[in-house]
């Protein structure tokens, strides 16, 4: 960080700002994939989390399991392949998935990664680099990890990249040539102009009480309800 005055940089005075909000006895308001929550923290331990409205009857776990996430599903350390680690040069890519873990501080992990994206470029040159991890993320844009390892690539030498995205990349060019628009992403059928106009809903390919658990962003929890709603629906087949 940059100093600002004598003792005090910049980190350390966002690190007192971000202290300032901290709820170490109480409730928080927040918000995440799977829709809008109430957590409660004690000692400064997530201990609960709920949901803050309740849009239907259907239950969605999702929103009970903020502590288990916290505390037993995240990686806490940074971990290497053990075969990796013994021998960079020989991995041994065959015991992937199968190999002991070991843990290294973050700074010798990141000397092992910067190490292996300068070997890797100056063997098999930029185009040797794919830089993905495409898909979800912290609903906040600062944590967009793509936009984050695309920057760092960039400014580190180079890299390939990719065009569309997993969930509707043949859609994204067969649709235009059937329908005349790319569809997927354009204005849906309202689900109020489906309940008062719809004879008959079908459903293909899809599982709506599992995927509307979660959302790209945080839910608005609104599509339960209309599930419910087309169920009660008697003229709806």
């Amino acid at each position: 960080a940059t100093p600002l005055l004598s003792g005090v940089t910049a980190s350390n005075l966002f690190a007192d700002e971000v202290k300032k909000g901290v709820v170490k006895n109480g409730e928080t308001l927040t918000a995440a994939h799977w829709g809008m929550l109430k957590v409660t923290t004690k000692n400064g331990i997530a201990v609960k989390s709920e949901p803050i409205q309740k849009t239907s009857e259907i239950y969605n776990p999702l929103q009970h399991y903020t502590p288990d996430m916290i505390y037993k599903s995240r990686i806490k350390h940074t971990m290497v392949r053990k075969s990796y680690l013994e021998n960079p040069d020989s991995p041994k890519p065959e015991l992937r998935g199968i190999d002991e873990w070991v843990e290294v501080p973050y700074e010798e992990a990141i000397k092992l990664v910067a190490k292996e994206l300068k070997k890797t470029r100056a063997q098999k040159g930029l185009q040797s680099v794919f830089a993905g991890s495409y898909g979800w993320k912290s609903s906040g844009n600062v944590h967009n990890s793509r936009i984050l390892l695309h920057r760092f690539m960039n400014l580190s030498g180079g890299f390939v990249g990719s065009l569309g995205d997993y969930s509707t990349g043949a859609s994204q060019i067969i649709m235009p040539h059937v329908v005349g628009s790319i569809e997927v992403y354009e204005q849906q059928t309202s689900w109020p102009v489906v309940l008062e106009n719809s004879k008959v809903v079908v459903i293909w390919g899809a599982n709506p009480l599992a995927t509307l658990r979660i959302a790209w962003t945080a839910t608005d929890e609104q599509g339960f309800k209309y599930f419910e709603e087309l169920k009660n629906k008697k003229d709806i087949k």
